[in-house]
């Protein structure tokens, strides 16, 4: 019996000594696997395309975007874009070749189209796969600037080199753009607010472009960068309430300025715009507005600018015209709004 018990203890003792050596071995290969041994075989595949938005749509140039899955190898990405469904012109993305297994996203900027013209836009993935396109979809680049050419314009350059036309009105010079700009007249740079919880809560000079993906007209600013009085080039400044009047005044009064101050035709404004034919060389057009708790609205429907003169210690006075009627309207803006500005020649003693 005792022998029969030995023999029983030493035979589960050698089995135990086998299972651990086996688990031992299947555990150093494992390790082996991950640390440098014999990596498993990638299988390359057709990337995946998905074509994006486009954004920053100007009068001759735009930016596209898109997402690729590069189907663990080398993919060469590009856009295809046109004015037909052919598409006809291939540009590469940026960046032009992607690889891996995981989603990338992936941009182009197209300059030299034709203004006011519908544009066909699709992704191109390729690899040793094989190729695939994304949906094709569409943009419209955007009209010109439809200034009176029977009027004789002037032209001014901000500190960063922006460029406007001027137009003299009576007796005072204005531009005929609204500004760009997004460094102060001594050099300080703005704060570009993109979110709108960092616009209600800005405090200091703030620019914003509408819907941070447009800058066709001109730059949203608050208030507390109208205040500087740096905020036009040297020479210039942004007129107060009464200098808007004698503009208001010399073109026949509110009931009328609007349609005298407005781009004549819809290719900016909605319709229906009253007939006009920008008598005043003005320009105004319709850029909408940010308001003070950082959304955006009323683009092609309004314009709105900022004077240089305080209502209370919470708003200012600003002029603003809409496309449905001829009006060119007094009113008040929270300080916090973005709105757009005007810049006026310098008089001694007309503010």
């Amino acid at each position: 019996m005792f022998k029969y018990t030995m023999k029983r203890g030493l035979l589960q003792l050698i089995l135990s000594l086998v299972s651990f050596t086996v688990l031992v071995v299947f555990l150093q290969s494992c390790d082996k696997d991950d640390n440098g041994g014999t990596p498993p075989v990638v299988t390359p595949s057709k990337p995946f395309a998905e074509t994006g938005s486009a954004s920053w749509i100007r009068e001759t140039s735009v930016t596209l975007s898109g997402k690729v899955v590069p189907g663990n190898t080398d993919t060469q990405v590009s856009f295809e874009y046109g004015t037909t469904t052919s598409y006809g012109y291939v540009i590469t993305a940026d960046p032009p070749t992607v690889s891996g297994k995981e989603m990338q996203d992936v941009t182009t900027e197209i300059s030299g189209l034709i203004p006011g013209t519908v544009y066909h836009y699709r992704l191109k993935a390729q690899n040793s796969v094989g190729d695939t396109t994304g949906l094709s979809s569409t943009f419209t680049t955007f009209h010109p600037v439809g200034y009176n050419t029977s009027l004789t314009y002037g032209s001014l350059t901000d500190i960063e080199g922006n460029s406007y036309k001027t137009i003299q009105i009576g007796d005072q010079t204005w531009m005929a753009d609204n500004l760009r700009t997004t460094t102060l007249s001594d050099g300080t740079t703005m704060d570009i607010v993109t979110d709108a919880t960092g616009w209600s809560n800005l405090t200091t000079p703030g620019v914003a472009w509408y819907s941070n993906n447009s800058d066709v007209y001109g730059a949203l600013y608050n208030w507390n960068a109208v205040n500087t009085d740096k905020l036009c080039p040297d020479g210039w400044h942004v007129p107060s309430d009464n200098e808007w009047n004698t503009l208001i005044e010399y073109l026949g009064g509110e009931a009328v300025a609007g349609v005298k101050l407005k781009e004549a035709g819809i290719s900016h404004w909605l319709s229906p715009n009253p007939v006009t034919a920008n008598e005043s060389g003005f320009t105004a057009l319709p850029g909408g507005f940010r308001n003070s708790n950082g959304g955006y609205g009323n683009v092609n429907r309004y314009g709105y600018w900022w004077s240089s003169t305080e209502r209370s210690s919470a708003d200012a006075w600003t002029r603003s015209v809409y496309y449905g009627y001829s009006n060119a309207d007094r009113s008040s803006s929270s300080k916090k709004s973005g709105l757009a500005v005007r810049c006026i020649k310098d008089v001694p003693d007309a503010r």
